[in-house]
């Protein structure tokens, strides 16, 4: 009885066992161009294909850091670690809020703007080709996939 109980136990096992040992392996394509990969302009930034010359023009431009940038979101962090101490305060006095967001609001503006004018200065330095590659993607982000399937009852 223990024989039979242990057959039906590898029966169980083996099959799956079976299909992912004879399962080949993908061979990899043939390919005789290199695709051309994405480039990532800035860290969690979406992907953009560009030239290879757009990538070297891209890679000059937004390698130099901005320090103002840097300056900027350590005090919007600041503002923000402030705001959340009054919040959770039992008595909100708006008088010492109102400034807080006045210069959250001005260094929001900023870093828009500086943002803003990166984002020019790398169309004016990119080809024609590169800059619409940028500017639909820009437009038109890709949409991350969901993992769950679309209910189609929405």
């Amino acid at each position: 009885m223990m024989r039979g109980l242990k057959i039906l136990i590898l029966g169980c096992a083996l099959p799956g066992a079976a299909f992912a040992v004879t399962t080949p392996a993908p061979k990899p394509p043939l390919a005789t161009a290199k695709p051309v990969a994405p480039m990532v302009l800035a860290p969690g930034a979406r992907r953009i294909t560009l030239s290879p010359e757009g990538r070297t023009i891209a890679q000059r431009i937004m390698s130099v850091p901005d320090p103002r940038v840097g300056q900027i979101q350590a005090e919007m962090a600041t503002i923000r670690t402030e705001k959340l101490k009054m919040i959770g305060g039992t008595t909100i006095d708006v008088e010492k809020l109102e400034p807080m967001l006045r210069r959250e609001e001005a260094l929001q503006s900023e870093l828009r703007t500086r943002q803003n004018e990166r984002l020019l200065t790398l169309l004016r330095a990119l080809p024609d080709s590169d800059r619409v590659a940028l500017l639909q993607n820009l437009a038109n982000p890709a949409k991350p996939q969901s993992s769950k399937p679309v209910d189609p009852a929405r």
